[in-house]
């Protein structure tokens, strides 16, 4: 499942008040994250991704991802499995004089398809249980 937002940031946004864009998620895993910038913002738009308090993308809490006709892809393993089912996207552009818009992707799929079940580790198991008892 792609969930997507197009994210318009106006001009001189501070990151101290960020725009701020909720994105609805399904049940599932985050595995792949997609920023995309149109040609213009010239690095001056920044972009993060938070879930609840927890920054997202880009891991480190300090940074966002920048660009410039250019899509930014970051591969991830974030459990979305408790509600609420939602990503914040916060974006903020101090120095621009024009708004920009800013793309964002967000690939989910649920953990059974992401980690299927491995039969042999469950053979594994029942004789791990033959041998040492348990």
């Amino acid at each position: 499942m792609i969930f997507t937002a197009n994210v318009t940031v106006p001009a001189g946004t501070l990151a101290s008040a960020p725009s701020r864009t909720t994105l609805p998620l399904a049940h599932g895993i985050m595995h792949l994250v997609e920023v995309s910038f149109l040609d213009g913002p010239e690095g001056l738009v920044h972009v993060a991704l938070a879930r609840a308090l927890h920054q997202v993308v880009p891991t480190n809490p300090e940074g966002s991802i920048v660009g410039n006709d250019t899509t930014v892809r970051a591969q991830l393993w974030e459990p979305a499995e408790e509600p609420p089912y939602e990503l914040e996207i916060q974006a903020w552009s101090p120095d621009c004089t024009y708004a920009h818009l800013v793309d964002v992707r967000v690939h989910v799929l649920p953990r059974e398809v992401l980690q299927p079940p491995v039969p042999e580790l469950n053979i594994l198991r029942k004789l791990g249980k033959l041998v040492f008892g348990g």
